[in-house]
């Protein structure tokens, strides 16, 4: 439980430099403390904000304490090294990164070329991956910006991280926002110009994007539930606001038809029943125990269209993805019943939910489908999104 300040707290009065803070005592003492953040902090240290202070024991340091806690309607910690230890902690007590397989192993502050990333971790299927976190401060009307403040060796981390994408390595970037009171990272949202191109282009190159909030008292900072990521595609804005899609986008997924193909055999079209149930078995073409189909592609993120040569090059990548996970999949189109509309994707037999949503996700998409025996479904990637359930029927040439 997050207890709220009082006359016996600290209280900010001004910024010296970047790692130095005064603040007045209770009992009116001015002390200088050390501020283990660089981050610009304007709209967080305001003269008079309560401040947590821990003293220290180091007879070396100047400064006799350290500043943890800021107070902004919430306790928000302040200890940007601790985001890196929280996530490294999370995944080493076998908790797993949104959308990866589990992870076996954990190693901190690994260098890579020039640079120094926060882990490198193994996966499940022996995999190694790269995952770099970042802290985060600011939140208003429980949404989290990017950092206003630049930083050419934190978006370095990013194209490193992009570079290491690109040749089929994982990799993820967490953010880490240090309070309670947020429930979505908005890449978006004004922030430093460089973060926001440096993020785009990581998940553009296939690193995956992830972000938490922290359950902060004023003792202790623990790693809270995951928070949507959005993109600010207006599409996706209204699929997060509150579950509801723009009634253009539903029925265009709700009407959309699904072609499976095999080497063996194929076409099959699968056409949605809006108030039926399927037929209680897959289509043959399936393996015979297959119980989820999950239909997916890369193409034309966030629905802005893309050339023919640029949804293959993403498809590429995609089924690149799929082998290096693992993953057994069949050629699966969407389409719209007149044709007016298509694009190419592949069939995910019996994977996870939460995977496929998050692959989804890494490739800028709004939904995927789901079949089943009986249901047909469009699964939005938005967190909390109501998904459309309906029937199917294979259509008849």
């Amino acid at each position: 439980m997050t207890s709220g300040p009082n006359a016996s707290h600290p209280r900010f009065l001004a910024r010296d430099n970047r790692f130095v803070v005064r603040a007045e005592l209770p009992d009116g003492e001015v002390v200088r403390a050390h501020l283990p953040n660089t981050a610009r902090l304007h709209d967080l240290l305001i003269p008079g904000a309560p401040l947590r202070l821990a003293p220290t024991d180091d007879p070396a340091r100047r400064t006799a304490w350290t500043v943890t806690r800021v107070w902004d309607g919430t306790w928000v910690a302040l200890t940007a090294d601790t985001a890196s230890a929280l996530v490294a902690d999370h995944l080493a007590a076998g908790s797993r990164l949104p959308g990866w397989p589990a992870i076996t192993e954990v190693r901190r502050e690994v260098a890579h070329g020039r640079h120094r990333l926060d882990l490198e971790v193994t996966l499940a299927d022996g995999r190694r991956a790269f995952v770099e976190v970042k802290s985060l401060s600011r939140a208003k009307d429980r949404v989290a910006p990017l950092s206003s403040t630049p930083s050419s060796r934190g978006v370095g981390h990013l194209a490193a991280l992009a570079r290491l994408a690109q040749t089929g390595t994982p990799t993820a970037v967490v953010f880490v926002v240090q309070r309670g009171d947020v429930d979505v990272l908005d890449l978006t949202a004004p922030a430093d110009p460089a973060w926001q191109t440096g993020v785009a282009e990581a998940r553009t190159a296939g690193v995956h994007v992830v972000a938490f909030a922290c359950e902060v008292d004023e003792h202790d900072a623990r790693l809270g539930r995951e928070l949507e990521v959005r993109d600010g595609s207006s599409a996706m804005a209204e699929v997060l606001e509150h579950g509801r899609t723009p009634r253009s986008l539903a029925s265009a997924y709700a009407g959309s038809v699904v072609v499976l193909r095999t080497e063996e055999a194929g076409p099959v079209t699968i056409e949605p029943v809006p108030d039926g149930v399927g037929p209680g078995h897959l289509p043959e073409l399936l393996p015979p125990k297959t119980r989820h189909l999950y239909v997916i592609t890369a193409c034309n993120p966030r629905s802005r269209l893309l050339s023919e040569a640029e949804n293959a090059e993403r498809n590429r990548r995609l089924v690149a993805e799929l082998e290096t996970r693992g993953l057994r999949w069949v050629t699966a189109d969407g389409s719209a019943p007149d044709g007016s509309w298509w694009e190419p994707g592949y069939g995910i037999i019996d994977g996870d939910t939460a995977e496929v949503l998050a692959l989804a996700r890494r490739f800028e998409q709004l939904a995927v489908f789901e079949l089943t025996r009986t249901r047909l479904w469009v699964r939005w990637t938005a967190p909390g999104a109501v998904p459309i359930e309906q029937g199917w029927r294979i259509a008849v040439p």
